[in-house]
């Protein structure tokens, strides 16, 4: 049991789930559409609270007509199999999702961490929390950024916003005032961009659209609630965390840890290592940020070593 209500109401006909362990991973929230089209957006919460969720509302789970999944990632495509194979439920991502969300290989390909050293251990993880991950998936369909889909009363906005990962899409809802902000989580951590796919610049250019669009409530996906009060001021703190990283990996260097190595064993971006596999992430933005500095000319790689051009 948890100690907050599982389901909030947003709007007319529009509800947050919220995942277990405060949503945060391996969980996150989902939207439920409660309108014609019974829509359900990510399945990263567990089964029990979207289950109660729905019943709240009346409904079954065989009632589902649509689940629109936001990106590839564990905590978002979730349990949308087990919510497809009860009611054979349309399934529709962003086109450049589909090899992440269909098989476990186009999965492992978008992440870029086979091969890696702490890559067993990642697996581990996988098949002890989210062992549902390893099977494929299905895809029926395909929404476009900017082309409202329609549930009934209620329109969803597609906003892509790459740079989490390439697939990576925001949600308006009915208009650009209330937008499901998904992994642009506004999480003390900060953004995260772990994976093959993922891109540094484009996560900056991301939370820029999204702060032009003017929205005043943001709906984190790993956030128990919904963010109204100063809302972009909270979008531009986060987006500076990249750049608090940026100073902090060139100090690091500075210090004598000129290596990847030692930048991801101290770590830099993560406050802590809880588990080895979180290594392989740890290494991955840590790359992405030194290839950003190399191209900009700040630093230069000398074999194995990281050197400083411009201070």
């Amino acid at each position: 049991m948890v100690d907050y209500p599982i389901r909030i109401k947003i709007q007319d006909r529009v509800h947050l789930v919220r995942g277990g362990n405060r949503a945060r991973f391996p969980e996150g929230n989902c939207l439920l559409i409660d309108d014609d089209i019974l829509t359900l957006v990510d399945a990263g919460a567990n089964t029990e609270h979207i289950i109660a969720a729905l019943k709240e509302l009346d409904h079954r789970p065989e009632a589902i007509n649509r689940i629109i999944l936001t990106h590839f990632h564990v905590d978002h495509k979730g349990h949308a199999m087990y919510f497809h194979k009860l009611s054979n439920c349309e399934m529709i991502c962003h086109p450049l999702a589909d090899r992440g969300v269909m098989t476990f290989e186009g999965f492992l390909e978008f992440y870029g961490i086979k091969g890696h050293k702490n890559y067993e251990d990642w697996m581990r993880l996988i098949h002890k929390r989210l062992p549902f991950v390893l099977s494929d998936y299905v895809v029926t369909g395909h929404y476009e950024d900017m082309k409202p889909i329609d549930c009934g009363n209620v329109s969803l906005i597609p906003i892509h916003t790459p740079g989490h990962t390439h697939d990576h899409t925001c949600f308006a809802i009915n208009d650009l005032s209330t937008v499901f902000l998904v992994d642009i989580d506004l999480t003390r951590f900060g953004p995260w961009y772990g994976n093959y796919v993922s891109d540094i610049q484009d996560f900056r250019n991301s939370i820029d659209r999204i702060i032009q669009m003017g929205p005043k409530t943001g709906i984190s996906s790993h956030l128990l609630n919904p963010i109204s009060d100063g809302l972009i001021k909270r979008l531009e703190h986060y987006k500076s965390i990249i750049n608090e990283r940026e100073q902090r990996i060139l100090d690091n260097i500075r210090k004598g840890n000129d290596t990847v190595e030692k930048l991801t064993n101290l770590p830099t971006i993560y406050p802590r290592i809880p588990f080895n596999a979180y290594l392989i992430f740890e290494e991955i933005m840590v790359n992405k940020h030194i290839d950003l500095l190399e191209k900009n000319g700040i630093l230069r790689r000398d074999g194995e070593r990281l050197v400083i051009e411009r201070r």
